[in-house]
């Protein structure tokens, strides 16, 4: 059965663009132009995956992804012109799993759609590791994250970041690759758009977000996560 993807936003020539892109591809598109019909629309349809526009009427795409997230885990792929970490940020801590830049390509779209997809249907590694005689921890099969012995919540596109750093702990990782790994994405949006994700896993993980600990950048290279040795 083909995977079903609802698609909620107000610029109608937008949406009939990417519906038909959705079906071309072999995926099932279902439609909405309102919040409220995209809520509705998430609770009967069931869609394996959700676009959602930040700035459609009446309540708003963060509105919106709150109300769907009651009910639902569906992976969220915010569609929005508001390109600023700040904002992208904030749609990350309300529960959306991703964003595109308006305006995007489509092939950028459906790469997006099937690294959802295909993560969803994924087997984590069966690996526990911890660092630092165990202040931080993350179980692979458990989905569990936990520093200084507090869970910590991630979202699947934060913990599949996550995981790509602590299993190569202490080795700098290049962010184009950082990204290929984690999310099976290349297009050059995925990468520059990769440090609102950093910032908000600091902000999950550090005491001192602006002081990290775990997660280092290497500038002009990619990022790193601190190995035991350099803990200890």
């Amino acid at each position: 059965m083909p995977a079903k993807v609802l698609a909620v936003d107000d610029d109608i020539v937008l949406v009939q663009t990417i519906e038909q892109t959705l079906r071309d591809a072999g995926y099932t598109a279902v439609t909405a132009h309102t919040t409220e019909d995209g809520i509705h629309l998430a609770r009967t349809e069931q869609p394996d995956l959700i676009l959602l526009d930040v700035m459609i009427p009446s309540m708003g795409g963060w509105a919106a992804c709150k109300h769907i997230r009651q009910f639902s885990d569906t992976p969220i792929i915010f569609l929005t012109a508001l390109g600023d970490v700040e904002n992208i940020v904030r749609g990350l801590e309300i529960g959306g799993d991703d964003y595109i830049v308006k305006p995007f390509d489509q092939t950028e779209l459906l790469a997006r759609i099937k690294a959802h997809l295909r993560r969803g249907t994924a087997v984590s590694p069966p690996r526990k590791y911890e660092f630092s005689n165990g202040r931080f921890m993350m179980d692979m099969a458990a989905h569990v994250v936990s520093v200084n012995g507090v869970t910590v919540d991630l979202t699947p596109r934060e913990f599949d970041l996550l995981a790509v750093l602590v299993t190569h702990a202490g080795k700098v990782i290049p962010t184009d690759s950082l990204v290929m790994k984690a999310w099976g994405l290349t297009d050059r949006g995925a990468v520059d758009n990769i440090k609102p994700y950093i910032h908000y896993l600091r902000k999950k993980i550090e005491a001192d977000p602006a002081s990290p600990r775990w997660i280092l950048t290497v500038r002009g290279v990619g990022y790193r996560f601190a190995s035991q040795e350099l803990q200890d």
